[in-house]
């Protein structure tokens, strides 16, 4: 322990020698300035390694985040094709203010072209909404394998009201959400062996000696999911005495177990779900009402079942009215991996990864990147089955529509609580300085994805919405403004726009600059690999070159001064 103290300590003062290049080496790139000092590092609850902060949003005022406004995040404006969604999510619908991110929900309905499939043909139909909600997703922006991260938010809406899905995840970075065609037979994949049966359903799988794109033959990939929350709502008691409202805590993985499943809301038999090495924390239970699905294609050999390992924690009204903070440590050490869940510094699940030799399943180290959505769906607290006397499609919330069978089948006092707001205070990702599996980039040098991505881009945007790439470029200002307190931090209103200064970004220079301090993946020019350099040794060659410049410099001083 004090020789590890004794490193953290040389690499510090190292850090405070080498200037902006250690800052850089140490994850400078994603902070937040705003960020206190109290939060530039934290343990491992009922641990001592020291962890250092390497991403952190503390959302500063005015900030909007429509395609190209934010570094960190894109809020998306499409609908929603998954889970039976009652939404459509507008960018708009996703602000900052209060110093939090406020994601709105309402009774507004949407009108829109959807792309579906007809017998092999693509064709367009008008559809309709009823609900706005809004999704903020880092993808393509900041992705990190490995470490702790915490969010502290104030749920929306009403404990005892139901209807509403906020949730807060992660997702690996070789699937989109929202955009199915990025997840078919990718999500939620973590799997490694070559297994003939399953190699039609795992798109990256480890039967391919060649799969191109710059991945690594023999080698499965996929795009795992980590919810660190998804609450529900409302009130009454499930089975074995679970009440709402609650929060499940899950890890979403594929291979699923394709046989002898468990009934959805009662619990296993022995030996027939994961159970090995769990650890459920106070007031907490197994998830019995979701043990995840079957993601049906046209073919059965193309179908297969994903897994929700997963556990519920009762919540209260306190969680709707103030902040608590939601955490994860994401252990990814070859011979010490681990998944915990915490809410407010208490334990809410622990899943080593014993517990998949169920199913041969890895516990995730993808690239991974932050959600955070509210979702409205006629499978997350609404009455089911259909109330008799109620259409169940239209739910109209003030009465426009003149068959009454539209003004109900929804949960008692739902419509009466929107507009509903989701507010995050901050996000925040730490990595230990000392585990070389902890990485900041959504492309690394063990897990690449930029060329796969690239080669089949079409599955990241939906042309049918009109848009015409994954990512829009950065706007660096040009928002509309009368007087300098209308744009950001060291920016100035010039000709009725915004023109931006120093870090600051976006169409009024609020948002501040984030980018990866390690670029993983380099275009080559030539037809061989450059050699591999450890990004340990990377960064002490830096240290080492930086210090033998600044004591030459000292030198050269100390040699002018005499002749003087």
């Amino acid at each position: 322990m004090r020789a590890a103290a004794a490193r953290r300590t040389r690499r510090r003062r190292a850090r405070a020698v080498v200037g902006l290049i250690a800052l850089t080496s140490c994850g400078a790139g994603w902070v937040d300035p705003d960020s206190p000092s109290s939060a530039q590092s934290t343990t491992e609850i009922g641990g001592s390694d020291e962890y250092d902060l390497v991403y952190s949003d503390e959302f500063e005022d005015g900030r909007t985040f429509h395609e190209g406004h934010d570094p960190r995040w894109t809020a998306v404006n499409k609908n929603d094709y998954t889970n039976m969604a009652l939404h459509f999510y507008h960018a708009s619908a996703v602000t900052t203010s209060g110093g939090a991110l406020n994601i709105s929900t309402s009774y507004s309905p949407t009108s829109f072209e959807s792309a579906e499939d007809d017998k092999g043909f693509v064709v367009m139909t008008k559809r309709r909404k009823p609900y706005s909600s809004g999704m903020v997703q880092g993808w393509g922006k900041f992705c990190f394998t490995g470490g702790i991260m915490e969010v502290r938010a104030k749920l929306p809406g009403a404990g005892a009201v139901g209807g509403l899905w906020p949730a807060m995840w992660l997702l690996g970075s070789l699937a989109r959400a929202t955009y199915v065609g990025s997840t078919d037979w990718i999500w939620p994949w973590s799997y490694d062996t070559c297994d003939r049966s399953l190699q039609p359903k795992q798109e990256i799988n480890a039967c391919e000696p060649e799969p191109h794109f710059g991945l690594d033959g023999y080698t499965g990939r996929g795009a795992p999911e980590i919810d660190l929350l998804e609450a529900m709502p409302g009130t009454g008691t499930m089975n074995y005495g679970l009440k709402k409202p609650y929060f499940s805590a899950s890890y979403q993985v594929a291979p699923g177990k394709p046989h002898d499943r468990p009934i959805e809301g009662k619990r296993p038999q022995p030996g027939q779900w994961y159970e090995k090495g769990l650890k459920y924390g106070r007031n907490v239970s197994m998830n019995a009402f979701f043990y995840g699905e079957e993601l049906k294609h046209k073919a059965k050999r193309d179908s297969y079942t994903a897994d929700a390992i997963s556990a519920n924690r009762p919540i209260g009204d306190e969680h709707f009215d103030d902040f608590h903070v939601y955490r994860l440590e994401w252990q990814t050490k070859p011979d010490g991996m681990l998944l915990t869940w915490y809410l407010d510094d208490e334990l809410i699940f622990e899943l080593p990864p014993e517990a998949l030799e169920l199913t041969g399943a890895k516990m995730p180290d993808e690239p991974m990147h932050v959600l955070l959505n509210t979702a409205v769906s006629s499978t997350w607290g609404f009455p089911a089955p259909c109330p008799p006397g109620c259409d169940c499609t239209c739910y109209d919330c003030i009465g426009k529509v003149a068959d009454p069978a539209c003004s109900c089948g929804m949960p008692e006092g739902l419509c009466a609580m929107l507009p509903a707001f989701y507010e995050i205070d901050y996000v925040r990702v730490y990595q230990n300085p000392d585990d070389d599996t902890h990485k900041v980039g959504c492309s690394t040098d063990t897990k690449p994805t930029a060329k796969f991505i690239a080669g089949h881009k079409e599955r990241y945007f939906d042309a049918y919405n009109g848009e015409t790439k994954p990512l829009h470029d950065q706007i660096v200002g040009g928002g509309k403004c009368k007087r300098d307190a209308d744009c950001g931090p060291e920016s100035a209103c010039e000709a009725k726009a915004c023109a931006c200064a120093g870090d600051w970004l976006g169409p009024h220079c609020r948002a501040y600059r984030g980018f990866d301090d390690v670029v993983w993946e380099h275009e080559q020019t030539l037809g061989f690999h450059a050699p591999f350099v450890p990004a340990s040794l990377g960064r002490a060659a830096v240290v080492l070159s930086t210090s033998l410049a600044a004591t030459l410099a000292y030198h050269v001083l100390k040699r002018r001064e005499g002749r003087q």
